[in-house]
């Protein structure tokens, strides 16, 4: 095989080299189901169903607490257009306008705690409440959910609709209302508004359970780990190393990972690094040991970076960098000669650098003689070997 062809087959295993350096792992499955939001988990309204009075609720002075009663009105049904269809899980009261107009209550919950996972487009809010009204009267309760942007503008909103007489079957009760939708981008808070709309005389409209929950994709960490190196390499020459670490998930997620180089470092000598491009993440450590840790947002990305130059060839251990990102329970015991059995691993080979003697002393006295002698030319050449441990 000519030269040429001999340098253009080294190319292309380098080229295969560089390609498998890069190593993906992604800790929580794909298309898992979203969980509540660990930001802001459970109930958001304060005292949706009115068993502590109308704490939370501001607007109208004429709101109550209205006990529910076994007969009469208002009473604790669950109600469709077909008329009464059960009971539902009512407690004590109802929120009420005891007055002969249309008034509204409200509150204002703050979403800012979540503000990273809902400007991912990932969060979704679920809605519901029970709204009922008197046998044929249309008084009746509604709830609107208003999604506000961080200056108050309406982003968007959600009404559960005001069920009228015929939607009741025209006897007392609740009918039960929810509703699904993704928060906008840029919502910082919510305004619920418990709407109390009369058509004659006393209000006798009213709301009960009135809920707001969020959820979101669970957190998803990917992580590639990187070099520039296309082996085998040699004495003196700077490897790049780049850690990146994202969350594609809906939700904070924290990172604990520990970056091994005893494979590496018996090789080659530490000359920058490891440094994280943001403070979300930090890294700290000494020696061959390195600790990876903080949360990163939804759609966060975060990149750590190291350099590593070859010792000679003659002062390296096995003449093979292997870099080891794991869990740091799961740390390979003592310097890892290969990436074998390990997850998140790149290992790249150095080369002999050191040019084989042309000829030995003894033969050199022979060559010489026969050139004085005029015997003819001789040609020599140096011979590199390349080793990979």
């Amino acid at each position: 095989m000519s030269k040429t062809s001999l340098r253009r087959s080294a190319a292309r295993l380098a080229l295969a080299a560089a390609a498998a350096a890069a190593v993906t792992v992604t800790v929580a499955p794909a298309g898992a189901s979203a969980d509540p939001l660990v930001t802001q988990p459970g109930e958001l309204v304060v005292n949706g169903g009115a068993e502590q009075g109308t704490t939370g609720w501001s607007g109208t002075a004429n709101l109550k607490a209205m006990p529910y009663v076994a007969t009469g009105y208002p009473v604790a049904k669950l109600v469709g257009p077909s008329g009464a269809i059960g009971t539902f899980d009512s407690g004590t009261y109802a929120l009420n306008v005891n007055a002969q107009a249309s008034e509204d209550a409200s509150q204002v919950i703050d979403l800012t705690p979540s503000a990273a996972s809902i400007d991912a487009g990932k969060v979704t809010a679920h809605m519901s409440a029970y709204l009922g009204g008197m046998d044929v009267q249309n008084d009746r309760g509604g709830v609107t959910y208003e999604f506000l942007g961080v200056g108050g503008q309406t982003l968007g909103t959600q009404v559960l609709a005001a069920p009228m007489a015929s939607d009741r079957g025209n006897v007392s009760g609740a009918v039960f209302r929810e509703a699904t939708a993704t928060l906008p981008v840029g919502t910082r808070s919510v305004k619920v508004i418990a709407q109390f709309t009369v058509e004659y005389g006393v209000n006798n409209g009213f709301v009960d359970n009135v809920s707001l929950t969020l959820d979101a994709p669970p957190s998803e960490l990917t992580v590639t780990h990187t070099s520039d190196a296309a082996g085998p390499i040699l004495d003196g020459q700077v490897v790049n190393y780049t850690v990146t670490l994202t969350n594609t998930g809906g939700q904070p997620i924290a990172v604990d990972r520990a970056l091994a180089l005893a494979g590496v470092l018996d090789d080659a000598d530490l000359v920058s690094g490891p440094t994280s491009s943001d403070g979300a993440l930090v890294v700290n450590g000494a020696g061959d040991l390195f600790g990876i840790n903080g949360t990163l947002a939804p759609g966060q990305t975060v990149t750590v970076v190291y350099s590593v130059v070859t010792k000679p060839y003659a002062d390296q251990g096995d003449h093979n960098l292997v870099a080891v990102l794991a869990d740091p329970a799961n740390l390979p015991a003592g310097v890892p000669g290969s990436c074998t059995g390990l997850g998140d691993c790149l290992e790249v080979a150095t080369a002999d650098t050191a040019a084989v003697p042309m000829v030995n002393a003894a033969v050199a006295g022979v060559v010489a003689a026969a050139v004085l002698a005029g015997g003819g030319v001789y040609m020599f050449t140096r011979r590199r070997k390349s080793t990979t441990a």
